[in-house]
């Protein structure tokens, strides 16, 4: 009888925490970048220091997958941290919703709403993805992301500067519904971003040496947990998540989605926005490692 009463508990626990508690909750991930380096500093327990080092901080987040299950006032967490950190520029790479199919009109105010909370003052970029696609949502998805105040791209290419800063971001339409084109030519920005909503598809990029930093969504979560379990997702089979040097200069980062799905009880998995600073052109990463392996000594 206890042991019937113990499991029902734990199973009734495992239940709201999947359902009521995930859903809310969000991973800050925080990485300093330097120019034509592929080494990267995880500085997520320590971001304020870097801050006179980074002249300029990129927000990335993917997946949203929003649905009649998955409202957007559940992305609330994720919009504030964006607030509190203050990205320069934020990006989304696709799949905002989940099929435009079973989508209800009445949610698209409320959709508009809450993307347009998202501020940055260089600019908000996006890319379609897959889901974006279903059933031609992708002329309603594009138009909502254009009414959230986002520049929406799709095989194209935006400029933006400031002081002591260039960049050039690239994005690239979806792979499996779009039709992508993958050959760009490079441009005097300082920085170069490239976009693209299956991390796989990389492999079709020529000129890849060409960008510096190169954000996915997709893969939705890691699998290393469950690599026995969990079948392969197409456009995500050989990149599966996290960070990847794919050549001497250029970093290919794989954002998990901002979403949790019902059955997520993969409960280390939570929902993400990652930032990276981008560094000055005078920081020099190995004073840092050796100021940091003096200071631990």
């Amino acid at each position: 009888m206890y042991l019937f009463v113990a499991i029902t508990c734990l199973i009734l626990a495992i239940y709201i925490y999947v359902i009521f508690i995930l859903p809310y909750m969000i991973r800050e991930k925080h990485y300093f970048i330097r120019k034509n380096s592929n080494e990267i500093i995880d500085i997520s327990h320590a971001y304020d220091l870097y801050e006179l080092k980074s002249i300029v901080t990129i927000a990335h987040f993917s997946d949203t997958h929003f649905s009649r299950f998955f409202s957007p006032k559940k992305i609330n967490r994720l919009i504030r941290s964006t607030q509190r950190n203050r990205p320069e520029i934020i990006i989304f790479t696709g799949d905002l919703i989940e099929n435009y199919g079973k989508w209800s009109p009445k949610m698209s105010p409320k959709l508009i709403r809450k993307m347009k909370r998202f501020t940055a003052p260089m600019g908000k970029i996006a890319i379609l993805g897959n889901h974006d696609y279903l059933n031609n949502g992708q002329y309603f998805v594009k138009n909502a992301l254009e009414e959230s105040g986002f520049t929406v791209l799709k095989n194209e290419e935006i400029f933006g500067s400031m002081e002591n800063f260039s960049i050039t971001v690239t994005g690239i339409d979806d792979p499996l519904k779009g039709k992508p084109k993958y050959h760009y030519e490079k441009t005097y920005s300082r920085w170069h971003l490239l976009l693209l909503h299956e991390p796989d598809m990389i492999q079709h990029v020529p000129d890849i040496r060409n960008y510096d930093l190169i954000l996915a969504g997709h893969a939705h979560e890691p699998r290393k947990y469950f690599r026995r379990f969990k079948k392969k997702i197409k456009g995500a089979e050989y990149f599966t998540h996290g960070l990847y040097a794919v050549t001497e200069k250029t970093i290919l980062s794989i954002c998990n989605r901002a979403r949790r799905s019902y059955l997520s009880s993969r409960f280390r998995l939570v929902p993400e926005i990652i930032y990276y600073h981008l560094a000055k052109d005078d920081v020099n990463l190995l004073a840092d490692k050796t100021q940091k392996s003096s200071t631990n000594e």
